[in-house]
């Protein structure tokens, strides 16, 4: 294999993303909120969220991730 990223079927976090993706996608649900929405207040594209909800971003960014739960109202402990 190439050095650089691992491939999304290889990587180590593949179960990590998947549960984050779903924990996502329930608090903007339970938020009320489109996937839109969510990007707009989080001041990321719409893309991003729909490719973090759907499991397509393996590792997203710690940034990245306390955006958008600030924009959900709420906090990493709401991922436990």
């Amino acid at each position: 294999m190439r050095p650089g990223r691992r491939k999304r079927e290889v990587s180590r976090y593949a179960d990590q993303a998947a549960r984050l993706s779903a924990q996502l996608r329930a608090l903007r649900e339970q938020a009320g909120m489109t996937q839109l929405e969510l990007a707009i207040r989080a001041e990321v594209s719409e893309s991003t969220v729909r490719k973090i909800e759907q499991g397509q971003v393996i590792e997203p960014g710690f940034f990245l991730v306390m955006a958008l739960l600030k924009a959900l109202g709420t906090t990493p402990a709401a991922l436990d």
